[in-house]
């Protein structure tokens, strides 16, 4: 049910007349609070308070809403209320429980959640930005700091290549967090953004508590709220959907199904694709949760399986290659939390995952799996108001097979990794307006003869209540990529160290966000061959450095139902890895990216209008029909998106969407022949997308006992 939270956001404007809510936000002794932000849970209805702690706003809601108000330095405040309120709304807001509410460390963390302070994001901006598909990749790669490749979709951050950033569910690692895909044709993430609360993403610098990532980690979190009975349908031009949730005491069960087959979309708009089996997907994911009196249980699992058959052309052949590719991915994880009193909090989880590759390329046939899993436990304190502490212990075993079939010849190959790792981090008060944290973090592994000592340390001072600055610095390793080691085992541990500086400013509807960042590579991977193959040699004499600047602003104020937030990132990176001869700037980072996006919302038309346009520089490339190495660059592009949403009817709505509307034709890179033609010059082809533009058209109704249910409390 790809963008099915996308759409359904909009059922929570109606199509009845305007109330206004009016009331006032105090302190204990009933001295007004100015600039408190109050607004309805899951709605842009809101307001901000005068200085005599006053406050009105119009809405169109009606029924039982949740009204929430906050302001920098105090706990959020959360009541529900029945719409329209025809009474003065009084709201006492308590004093700050701690000096660490009051602070936060921003360096490195790009938060999107639900609710709380200092966060860039909603998640309803993460699926209703233009071009995203309902891709929660797509949609993070508008923030500052990261990127997509264009033909492979996969995430890198501040300099670092996809294999740099893992992936967390409910602080448990998804080892194969992307679906299938053939080379030259982007990835998606597997996993429903309509499903999660919370995303924190890193740029660097990010806590003790995870590991074995070089640049980044991407968490994902559910909620642990019992989820309310309701039946979601999808129909789309490449497929359809449904979900539905059962509710009983206090246990409640959820999945969704989709399935996916672009066979009749090809049929219509023909993409750049030879399909022999076009593009078909099958996935489902499952939530059971259940409230004990103090603890929490929470029960997920994901399957996908992709079928597709396609001519791949390649510079060294005269035909296009027939390529055919299946593959199973299933993951689960149980996670159990609990209350033990005295300010203890404990936290376990186990993640198991199973991926099965078939590939057919030409006469060579490449059968690999995968199974992963991830142990772990933590305990959480908090000592007093000024000081919180975590312990925590997890063991990741990870076991890769590749097997190699072409004619007579036969032969298997991969690694089997074991790693466990103890860590510890104390968040402290040192001053009213300052906290620190430090954390430390320690590896060993079966197939790594040293052990990792990971120092980690980041402060956080707040100027006034509007502003922040950070630093933050850390220490991290991380295995060979499995595209090495299952070559060579014995590699060494990679290496990086992170340096960031960030300044951070939110007021009235304004947020700006500065981060500037060093960081340094030791024992990256080399080899001796073109490509990277099972008869090369390896070593871990590589390094780099990596510099650079992000800015992000975004504004939710200045005009009424328009949002837009702009995004540019400056990356600097220069690497000595793969078979380079020397330092060169990778063939995969773009030294410049912007992204603008913006929403607006129709009253009268009860639509909303996204556009997302981004606009980034060339990319370097190898040219060996020149003397320098990797002196080529490719020329930048510009990618205007636009999607259109409809609310046909309360829980009933039409969505539409385009990539690529202006029709751009960029060029990602060369490949370039293995040998000289008889004039002694390398031949080549261009590196292009499948298809110049995507269009989408689906139908979304929502079924449930309340009317104006919607995917809003799923996140």
């Amino acid at each position: 049910m790809k963008l099915l939270l996308t759409l359904l956001f909009l059922s929570t404007t109606t199509i009845f007349a305007q109330s206004i809510l009016k009331g006032r936000v105090v302190e204990k002794n009933g001295k007004p609070i100015y600039l408190a932000n109050v607004y309805i849970e899951g709605t842009y209805d809101g307001s901000t308070t005068d200085s005599l702690g006053n406050f009105t706003f119009e809405t169109n809601e009606r029924g039982a809403k949740t009204i929430k108000a906050s302001v920098v330095g105090r706990p959020l405040y959360s009541k529900p209320i029945e719409l329209p309120y025809k009474e003065l709304l009084i709201i006492q807001l308590q004093g700050s429980e701690n000096r660490l509410q009051e602070v936060s460390i921003q360096a490195g963390v790009l938060q999107a959640n639900s609710s709380g302070k200092n966060t860039v994001m909603s998640p309803l901006d993460i699926v209703t930005t233009a071009g995203s598909m309902g891709n929660i990749i797509s949609a993070l790669a508008t923030l500052p700091g990261a990127q997509v490749a264009g033909e492979n979709g996969r995430l890198m951050v501040h300099g670092g290549d996809a294999s740099e950033t893992q992936t967390y569910i409910n602080g448990i690692r998804v080892a194969q967090p992307y679906t299938a895909s053939p080379n030259e044709v982007p990835v998606r993430g597997r996993f429903s953004p309509m499903l999660f609360k919370g995303v924190n993403f890193s740029t660097g610098g990010y806590s003790a508590e995870f590991g074995n990532a070089l640049s980044s980690i991407l968490a994902l979190s559910t909620e642990n709220t019992i989820e309310q009975p309701k039946t979601e349908i999808s129909l789309s031009s490449v497929g359809l959907g449904l979900g539905h949730t059962l509710q009983w005491g206090k246990n409640s069960l959820t999945f969704n199904s989709n399935y996916t087959n672009l066979k009749p979309y090809s049929k219509i708009i023909t993409p750049d694709i030879r399909w022999t089996k076009p593009y078909e997907n099958a996935s489902g994911e499952l939530i059971y949760r259940h409230q004990f009196k103090k603890g929490f249980l929470n029960i997920y699992g994901a399957y996908n399986f992709e079928n597709m058959g396609l001519y791949q052309s390649d510079i060294n052949y005269e035909e296009p290659i027939p390529l055919k590719k299946k593959s199973n991915n299933s993951y689960a994880n149980i996670t159990y939390s609990q209350d033990l009193g005295n300010r203890w909090a404990f936290h376990s989880g186990v993640g198991i995952g199973y991926l099965t590759d078939k590939l057919h390329h030409s006469d060579i046939y490449l059968p690999n799996d995968e199974k992963s899993l991830h142990l772990k436990g933590t305990l959480r304190k908090t000592w007093k108001n000024s000081i919180k502490s975590i312990w925590g212990i997890e063991y990741f075993d990870n076991n890769y097979k590749e097997e190699y079939h072409r004619q007579e010849l036969a032969y298997s190959y991969g690694y089997h990794s074991k790693m466990t790792s103890l860590f510890t981090e104390t968040t402290f008060g040192l001053l009213p307006n300052l906290i620190g944290k430090i954390g430390l973090r320690g590896t060993t592994s079966n197939l790594q003869s040293k052990k990792t000592i990971e120092p980690r340390a980041s402060l956080g001072y707040a100027l006034n209540k509007y502003t922040q600055l950070s630093l933050a610095y850390g220490t991290f390793h991380q295995q060979a990529p499995s595209s090495f080691l299952k070559y060579d085992p014995q590699l060494d541990w990679l290496a990086a160290r992170h340096y960031i500086a960030n300044y951070f400013y939110e007021k009235g509807g304004h947020l700006l966000r500065l981060e500037a960042y060093h960081k340094t590579y030791d024992n990256l991977i080399k080899y001796n061959s073109q490509t990277a193959r099972y008869d090369s040699q390896y070593d871990n004499n590589g390094n780099g450095k990596v510099k650079g600047f992000d800015v992000f602003y975004k504004n939710t104020s200045s005009v009424k139902n328009l949002q837009y937030w702009i995004s540019y990132s400056y990356t600097d990176s220069k690497r000595n890895e793969a078979n380079y001869p020397h330092t060169v700037t990778p063939s995969y980072v773009y030294k410049h990216s912007l992204f603008i996006v913006g929403k607006y919302w129709f009253a009268s038309l009860r639509s909303q209008l996204s556009l997302t346009n981004s606009i980034v520089s060339g990319r370097n490339y190898n040219d060996p029909n020149q003397t320098n190495f990797m002196n080529g660059r490719t020329k930048g592009y510009n990618n205007l998106s636009m999607s259109w949403s409809f609310l046909y009817s309360q829980q009933k709505i039409i969505h539409f969407s385009v990539s690529n509307v202006l029709g751009a034709s960029p060029i990602y890179g060369y490949q370039y022949a293995d040998r000289p033609n008889t004039q002694g010059i390398y031949d080549r082809r261009a590196i292009v997308p499948t298809a110049k533009r995507f269009v989408f058209l689906g139908y979304f109704w929502t079924i449930s006992k309340n009317e104006k249910d919607n995917q809003l409390d799923n996140l």
